[in-house]
């Protein structure tokens, strides 16, 4: 039995599909069949070419995609339950992590399993064992030691797809960062993390929720999700406009929390002038290398700020997102969160379709695109 590896020929440009063999299930692993993966805006850099020296000059049997869910297609031996201890069988609909945590390092012991030095990612490279290693193919192996949780019969496949990346990063950074009820938030940009991030913030109880965007269309499902201010960059137009109309927001004192979501070093000196003393400033949008920004360090003693930065989650947030997912289906708008789908033969027009640098006048360019299997 062979199935199919979406892989990159160039940057910004097209994939082809290639089969490899489906391999035979280890003790302790799950094969997953694959039915939706995202296209997280992590995804978009790396197809732009703006990871390239992670991937190299060329994108030589690139293959990658983390934002995913599927159907059990077969368990290995010794795997009965999903990571709750709730009954896992062949047919389940699951999520899971992406990323392997050791989770016997000092670092994963004081729960920071996101953090783990010694995590283990799957490889990128097209055709390496045991080949499905990514989320824009027909399977994924998942390895032993992995956490794989069932899927609500509620959560549909679109909603559930964002929840291992997007739901679960937002859960775990904004609870690093400390926010709580009572406290006034700042997103930078209304992206698929943004749009969770209001609706973790108001399901807190935040009292007052401000989102950034350029977009008319993104700020608007920004208020959907419960933004209670939405900024405009085509309004404000310049740094100086958004971070004083942040501070009439906030009565003159600045927010609580300000994150960025939106993964471009320019944003980061702007939000952290929008903060209270005392304030935190989240930062996750910032894959790319390269992404340098300047800042006076004294301003960040005497506001007394606190700087956090998260690259994935301990698996709890997972559980936790599902959860969200299950008990917010009717309150929030999640289902529109993923705009198109696109067939995994037509992988390459859904990221052209998902690169909103190239689609700022789109009104459908709202939010993400994704692939069904």
């Amino acid at each position: 039995m062979t199935g199919r590896v979406a892989v990159l020929r160039a940057y910004g440009g097209e994939f082809e599909l290639r089969e490899y063999p489906v391999p035979e299930v280890e003790p302790g692993a799950i094969l997953v069949r694959l039915t939706r993966a995202g296209i997280c805006g992590s995804d978009l850099h790396i197809w732009r070419g703006e990871m390239k020296e992670v991937y190299g000059a060329s994108p030589r049997d690139l293959t990658f995609g983390h934002e995913m869910c599927g159907r059990v297609e077969r368990l290995g031996a010794g795997v009965t339950t999903d990571s709750r201890g709730q009954p896992l069988s062949e047919g389940d609909r699951v999520t899971y992590l992406y990323f392997f945590p050791c989770g016997r390092c000092p670092v994963c012991l004081h729960d920071e399993l996101g953090s783990c030095p010694r995590k283990a990612r799957p490889s990128r490279v097209a055709g390496t064992p045991p080949y499905f290693n990514n989320a824009y193919g027909d399977y994924y192996y998942l390895r032993p030691g992995h956490f794989v949780f069932r899927i609500p019969d509620e959560v549909s496949d679109d909603v559930a797809t964002p929840s291992n990346c997007a739901l679960s990063q937002v859960l775990y950074g904004l609870r690093r960062a400390g926010l709580r009820a009572g406290h006034t938030l700042v997103v930078q940009g209304a992206g698929g993390l943004g749009l969770n991030a209001v609706a973790v913030a108001r399901d807190v109880g935040a009292e007052t929720i401000i989102v950034i965007d350029r977009l008319a269309e993104r700020l608007a499902l920004a208020r959907a999700f419960g933004a209670d201010h939405t900024l405009s960059l085509a309004e404000l137009t310049t740094a100086d406009r958004r971070v004083e109309a942040v501070k009439e927001l906030t009565g003159g004192f600045g927010a609580d929390v300000v994150a960025d979501f939106v993964g471009y070093p320019d944003v980061i000196p702007e939000g952290l002038r929008m903060l209270r003393s005392g304030g935190a400033y989240l930062e996750v949008g910032s894959i790319a290398p390269g992404n340098v920004f300047s800042y006076d360090a004294t301003a960040l003693v005497r506001g007394n700020a606190r700087l956090v930065a998260t690259a994935n989650y301990s698996p709890w947030a997972l559980e936790q997102a599902l959860s969200f997912l299950r008990r917010n289906l009717r309150r929030f708008p999640f289902e529109r969160i993923v705009s198109h789908l696109f067939p995994l033969e037509r992988i390459s027009e859904g990221f052209r379709q998902a690169d909103w640098r190239e689609r700022q006048s789109d009104p459908l360019s709202v939010s993400r695109a994704a692939i069904t299997m």
